[in-house]
């Protein structure tokens, strides 16, 4: 019997010797900007390679990662600033 398709990933590498970008991230947003970043990439791979941001998604991730909307959009404009997502 053939295994069925997945959608997503089951994991992701995440490098022990982090980007330039992610540290910059890190350096302006602390720890919690390094968790959202890999916060977002478990929401992202899990459905595929990219998710559609808009504001009732962004309030759902709030409240399941327990952390304040603004922060979450500061880091994502960051992440896009610094091409962290291309």
């Amino acid at each position: 019997m053939a295994r069925p398709n997945k959608s997503g990933l089951e994991y992701f590498p995440l490098d022990v010797d982090v980007d330039e970008e992610v540290e910059l991230l890190e350096a302006k947003h602390g720890i919690q900007g390094f968790g959202i970043l890999i916060k977002l990439f478990q929401q992202i791979y899990k459905s595929g390679y990219f998710i559609v941001v808009d504001e009732d998604r962004i309030l759902l991730f709030s409240k399941k990662i327990n952390v304040d909307i603004n922060s979450i959009n500061d880091v994502i404009n960051d992440c896009l600033k610094w091409k962290l997502f291309a």
